[in-house]
C-alpha cells in the first residue's frame, strides 16, 4: 500500500527502529523488493533517482510504482533520492512524489542551505517530506578531499535554517561500497542526533555488517539507503539467466534482489546493538 514517507520515517524514529531505503533502477528491482517487504510484512521506502526516471518516463514509471505498491500489503513510501536540482523536486513533486532527497552536499554550506531551504518551502503545498544533506558522503572517483564529515554546528545550522525532516549525513560511509567499522564515527552520529530534534540518514549502506547496523541505530540513525547490493544482486540473477530468454534472465535477477533485499531487511531488524557502547566501531 502506498503510505506517506513521512509517516514511515517518523514511525521509525519514535520506535527506535532502521528504515531500509531500497533503491531501484527498473520495474524488476521493484518488484523484487517489494516481494521482500511483503514476505516480512516489512514497511519500507522505494527510491529511485532522476536519472533512472529519464530513462523509464517520469510520469509512466511514477505510475507504474504507485500501482505495483498499492497491491502489496503493506506501507510502502515512495522516495526521489538524490535529486541535484529544484527543477527536479517540482517535476517529481508533480508527477505524484510525496519525498524527495535534495542533495546539495556539493555546494558551499551556504548555498546549500540556501537551495534546501527553498525545496522545503516548494515541498510544502504537497505535504511532501524532504530530506537534506549536509557534509559529503564519498563516491567512487571522486578525489579524497572531496569528502566532508558533518559537524555538529553545521548539523545545526542547516536544520534550523532549512527546516528539512531528516539529514542525511557523512560520518564515514561511503557510496558505493562498506569501507570497514572503523572509518564509521558512530560517536559523530550521537552527537548529531542529540543536537538536532530530526531523524538522521545513511548513505552508502550496502556491506554494513548486521553488528554495525545496530550500532548505528542506537547512536541514531533511522533510515539506511542501500543500492549498490541490490544491483549487485540483479547481474547476478542477469547473468545466471543470460542463456535463456531476456524475460527468464529479468525473472532471474528478480528473484535475486528479492533474496538479498529480505536478507538485508532482516538485518535492519535485528535488535541487538553489537558494537561497543563507546561507539569505537571495534566488537
Amino acid at each position: 500500500m502506498n503510505a506517506h514517507p513521512r509517516e514511515l520515517v517518523t514511525a521509525a524514529w519514535r520506535e527506535q527502529q532502521l528504515l531500509p531505503a531500497l533503491n531501484i533502477d527498473s520495474w524488476d528491482m521493484a518488484q523484487g523488493v517489494l516481494a521482500a517487504a511483503e514476505a516480512l510484512t516489512a514497511p519500507i521506502l522505494v527510491q529511485v533517482t532522476a536519472e533512472t526516471l529519464d530513462i523509464w518516463g517520469w510520469g509512466p514509471f511514477t505510475r507504474a510504482l504507485r500501482e505495483l505498491i498499492a497491491a502489496v500489503p503493506v506501507p510502502v513510501g515512495l522516495v526521489l533520492d538524490h535529486a541535484k536540482s529544484r527543477e527536479l523536486v517540482a517535476r517529481a513533486l508533480d508527477a505524484g512524489f510525496l519525498g524527495v532527497m535534495f542533495d546539495g552536499s556539493a555546494l558551499p554550506l551556504a548555498a546549500n542551505i540556501a537551495e534546501t531551504a527553498q525545496v522545503v518551502a516548494a515541498a510544502a503545498p504537497y505535504r511532501a517530506w524532504v530530506e537534506g544533506e549536509v557534509g559529503h558522503v564519498a563516491r567512487d572517483g571522486e578525489p579524497p578531499e572531496w569528502e566532508s564529515l558533518t559537524t555538529v554546528e553545521e548539523a545545526i545550522t542547516f536544520v534550523t535554517e532549512t527546516g528539512v525532516d531528516a539529514l542525511a549525513v557523512a560520518v564515514g560511509s561511503k557510496h558505493g561500497h562498506y569501507r570497514s567499522a572503523a572509518d564509521i564515527r558512530l560517536d559523530r552520529v550521537r552527537e548529531i542526533s542529540a543536537a538536532v530534534a530530526r531523524p538522521l540518514v545513511l548513505h552508502g549502506g550496502s556491506g554494513v555488517p548486521t553488528a554495525l547496523m545496530g550500532a548505528l541505530k542506537a547512536s541514531g540513525i533511522v533510515k539506511m539507503n542501500i543500492g549498490t547490493e541490490l544491483r549487485r544482486a540483479w547481474w547476478e540473477g542477469l547473468h545466471a539467466g543470460e542463456a535463456g530468454k531476456p524475460r527468464e534472465a529479468l525473472q532471474a535477477a528478480r528473484v535475486r534482489v528479492t533474496a538479498r533485499a529480505e536478507t538485508l531487511i532482516a538485518r535492519m531488524r535485528a535488535q541487538e546493538p553489537g558494537l561497543d557502547a563507546a561507539g569505537t566501531g571495534e566488537a
